[in-house]
């Protein structure tokens, strides 16, 4: 445990100086919107687009702040060298981002919030319970987020454990391109197959999966997306995330050199 902090703190200390920048941005992407409503003397024209179009962005935010720790931990090549497993060093990482990205959803949500507060008599609400429902909007996009973070760490293990091999080393681009190519089309060779499909699609759950905004002469309308999700479908997500990280490791155990 104290060896998984210590990692906690390294992985905090070297990339501290991007997150703090990234909220930096939002709070001055969110500035434009408002100076443009005052200017025009147009309220909610254009901030709560800009809260739902940020916070949707996201998705791709854990990716990039996964792959950044990766290339700046691999600039000093301290992995080789490191006395702890694999899954420790890129668990660590994987926390850290997603404290980053909570953190980030949070503030913006809270944006969101206090728009809503001020301007409480001009929304329609499709839900009720909105709290909860926000809720599960964020801790969605987490989990979309952290899945395509698996896929780049993947792709990225892959990428440079072929650096090992000096006939590979000029072309591993094109092999990860290949592989990218051959797994999309496995997949949708897959997705045809119906019967697999019915038996992935046959129990169903509703989540929350995006938000909705939208004006009439009776105010705005805030409503958030309710869509049936298959639970099959979820834990095979769930498989798939587990074995790209296991893979990921595998390749790593082998001190790829970055």
């Amino acid at each position: 445990m104290l060896a998984f902090q210590g990692l906690l703190k390294k992985d905090f200390h070297i990339s501290k100086n991007w997150f703090f920048l990234w909220i930096g941005f939002l709070a001055l992407f969110l500035i434009l919107p408002f100076a443009l409503e005052v200017y025009f003397h147009q309220p909610l024209s254009f901030l709560p687009i800009a809260v739902i179009m940020l916070l949707g962005f996201h998705v791709f935010f854990l990716p990039g702040m996964l792959l950044s720790m990766l290339r700046l931990e691999g600039k000093t090549q301290l992995w080789l060298y490191n006395p702890q497993n694999s899954k420790l060093l890129i668990l660590s990482k994987i926390v850290i981002s997603i404290a980053y990205q909570l953190i980030a959803q949070l503030f913006i949500t809270c944006v969101g919030l206090v728009i809503y507060l001020f301007f409480k008599d001009l929304f329609i609400l499709d839900k009720a319970d909105l709290f909860i429902e926000l809720t599960t909007l964020n801790a969605g996009l987490v989990l979309i987020s952290l899945y395509f973070s698996l896929w780049c760490l993947f792709y990225w293990t892959v990428y440079h454990s072929l650096g090992k091999y000096p006939k590979m080393k000029n072309w591993r681009w094109l092999f990860v391109v290949v592989l990218f190519i051959l797994l999309s089309l496995i997949s949708s060779f897959l997705e045809s197959i119906d019967v697999l499909q019915d038996i992935l699609t046959k129990w169903k759950i509703p989540v929350i999966m995006g938000a909705s905004f939208k004006y009439s002469h009776a105010g705005y309308t805030l409503g958030l997306n309710t869509m049936n999700l298959p639970v099959l479908t979820l834990v095979l997500y769930v498989a798939i995330s587990v074995g790209l990280f296991v893979i990921s490791c595998l390749l790593l155990d082998r001190k790829v050199e970055v």
